[in-house]
């Protein structure tokens, strides 16, 4: 899709943030409704990385990828978040992402160090967090 003011995006404009949650906290990263406009996830993934890396934010984190193409570049740029901070993630889940772009996540993410999951609602995401804090 192409349009003249991509910053004007619902999904660029909405905010990411930290939802107090089933006796834990978790980050909710916010890249979708960014349709095929990889440099603004990317610019927003940057941006918020600053956030959500440090150490007082959550060890939890939901990135919402529903109605957003997932590039190769941005697989990677989510990689190196994840893997390559100093912030120690212990639990992450993918919203809204299909079958292919699952696929590429697993793969760059083979040297995890936390529980990962896929699941295509925000409560259910929200059930699964919960589920993972009681155990």
């Amino acid at each position: 899709m192409n349009y003249e003011n991509p910053e004007m995006l619902s999904g660029f404009k909405k905010k990411s943030f930290s939802l107090p949650y089933g006796g834990g906290e978790i980050w909710f990263e916010h890249l979708d409704s960014l349709y095929d406009n990889a440099d603004l996830v990317l610019e927003k993934l940057n941006s918020d990385r600053q956030i959500f890396c440090r150490p007082s934010c959550p060890s939890m984190i939901g990135f919402v990828l529903d109605e957003t193409v997932i590039t190769k570049e941005i697989v990677e740029a989510i990689a190196d978040v994840l893997l390559n901070s100093s912030k120690i993630f212990l639990r992450v889940c993918f919203i809204g992402s299909d079958r292919k772009t699952e696929r590429a996540l697993r793969s760059a993410l083979l040297s995890k160090t936390f529980f990962l999951a896929f699941i295509n609602d925000f409560e259910k995401a929200k059930e699964w967090f919960v589920k993972q804090i009681c155990k």
